[in-house]
């Protein structure tokens, strides 16, 4: 899902609460600019779900038109972020996740993934991060890293389930002083392991549409809902 410039505020809230404050405004504001970042947002659609849908179709038109080359694999409402002021008209929609990687040479480093805490383990992290790591295998990028605190054991659980391995450790890497497991998956131009994704990714959904109205956008199908 295109993440417009309004968005930013409830992009900014969710990242306090989850992350504690990891970027500011103009932070987010440089990864919309950049050509090297993906970053994807998690929307589902609340009250009158026909406007809900209308409101994604303007949107998604918007992105298209301002970024097409690059929108890839956002798929249920994942997209790059592009486009202008469609305030207005955003309030249909809530923000349940976000998630932002870095191209840089052949890597993918995945720096950002934060799903709203009410809405934890019901696989929505599952499906961003699936949707983060077949974004850098249509990059054409061959590794994914990132940096995890050593005390989320769910977080390296979900991260193990798609075959990172740890490769070290940041010591004090946080603010807070905790160290950070480095994880690294070398596999995203291996068709076996895109497989995987893409069974990881159906898995989520499969759960996911059973509780929330989510939407599809593609670079191949104009929205639909699940």
């Amino acid at each position: 899902m295109p993440l417009i410039q309004a968005d930013i505020p409830a992009v900014l809230d969710l990242d306090q609460r989850c992350l504690g404050g990891l970027w500011t405004h103009s932070g987010y504001q440089r990864e919309l600019e950049s050509e090297q970042s993906d970053l994807l947002v998690l929307i589902t659609g609340e009250g009158n779900a026909l406007s809900a849908q209308k409101m994604l179709q303007k949107r998604f038109q918007q992105a298209e038109n301002l970024a097409s080359e690059n929108l890839t694999a956002g798929d249920l409402a994942a997209e790059n972020l592009a486009a202008e002021n469609l305030a207005a008209d955003a309030q249909p929609l809530r923000l349940l996740g976000i998630g932002c990687l870095w191209a840089i040479l052949e890597e993918a480093h995945l720096t950002t993934l934060a799903i709203e805490p009410n809405c934890q383990r019901q696989k929505l992290g599952q499906f961003l991060l699936a949707e983060l790591l077949l974004q850098g295998h249509q990059r054409g990028l061959t590794h994914a890293t990132l940096e995890v605190r050593v005390s989320n054991e769910s977080a390296l659980r979900l991260y193990q389930k798609f075959g990172f391995k740890e490769a070290g450790q940041r010591k004090r890497y946080y603010s807070d002083g905790e160290n950070a497991r480095i994880l690294w998956q070398s596999g995203l131009q291996n068709e076996l392991y895109v497989a995987q994704i893409h069974q990881h990714r159906q898995t989520a959904i499969a759960q996911i549409s059973e509780q929330y109205s989510i939407y599809e956008a593609s670079c191949e199908e104009k929205p639909d809902s699940l």
